[in-house]
């Protein structure tokens, strides 16, 4: 089998493990593909302000894919790169309509570098320092342009959510969702046709590599489309049930440094 060209993987569930934090083997796997001069991309749905946990992989390739494909940031300049707003009185729009088809849900917006959300929502990050609460049209005027709206509902998961929201969000924004087992269920939504997916197809295009010599790695709904895209795609074997059924490869948990074995394997 041939080495692929750029290597892309998820973080939470697919190259962390539980303790979230890198492997020493999914370390070795990224560097020796910086070593021969493989790109190995991050993309992830987190924002740039919980990406600590990459410092020790800038030099596999300096630039992340965070927030579901809504921004690109560089490590090594510690600047965003590329950024896909959406607009936030669709945004403000979808969240009124889906207050009246789930009751309960609130809301929270996302930004490049920044972070707010309704005085009622059970985010981890609300009180935090730095963190704005209001309503969503004050905060799309105290934030900034917005990146992604996230919604959440202390009596229904992720997968419960995302059912309930899908007809009512329809291709407005692009819904999705990585959160699974938490004491919340999240909505992800971010401008129409951004998802992790069409964000490496920008950073390929740029590196000038094929969809066909990429192998991409996922546990989640929001890795679907990469996974899809990407010649090769792998999931994880604790990855969520749509994905182990989409007849991608599956690979050791997160826990067996399922992607760190496998890449090395692909470069040998």
């Amino acid at each position: 089998m041939t080495r692929p060209r750029l290597i892309a993987t998820d973080l939470d569930g697919t190259f962390l493990g539980r303790d979230r934090r890198v492997s020493d083997t999914n370390l070795a796997a990224a560097r020796r593909a910086a070593q021969l001069g493989i790109p190995f991309v991050v993309a992830t749905g987190r924002p740039v302000r919980w990406l600590d946990v990459l410092d020790d992989l800038a030099e596999a390739h300096s630039q992340v894919i965070v927030s579901n494909g809504a921004a690109v940031f560089d490590l090594a300049t510690r600047q965003v790169v590329h950024s896909f707003p959406l607009d936030a009185s669709v945004a403000i729009a979808v969240a009124a309509e889906l207050r009246i088809a789930i009751p309960g849900i609130t809301f929270g917006f996302e930004t490049d570098t920044g972070f707010g959300c309704e005085p009622t929502s059970p985010s981890r990050q609300r009180g935090a320092a730095g963190v704005l609460e209001g309503s969503l049209e004050e905060l799309a005027n105290r934030l900034g342009p917005v990146i992604k709206l996230l919604g959440f509902h202390l009596g229904l998961d992720s997968d419960e959510l995302c059912e309930l929201a899908r007809e009512v969000v329809g291709d407005r924004l692009t819904l999705t969702h990585a959160l699974i087992g938490d004491s919340y269920g999240m909505l992800e939504l971010t401008a129409s046709g951004v998802t992790k997916a069409s964000t490496l197809a920008l950073l390929c295009a740029e590196l000038g590599v094929e969809p066909a010599d990429v192998a991409a790695f996922g546990d989640m709904p929001n890795d679907l489309a990469m996974l899809a895209w990407a010649g090769r795609g792998y999931v994880v074997a604790n990855g969520h049930r749509a994905l182990l059924a989409a007849g991608f490869t599956v690979v050791p948990s997160n826990d067996e440094d399922g992607v760190g074995r496998t890449v090395l394997e692909l470069l040998d």
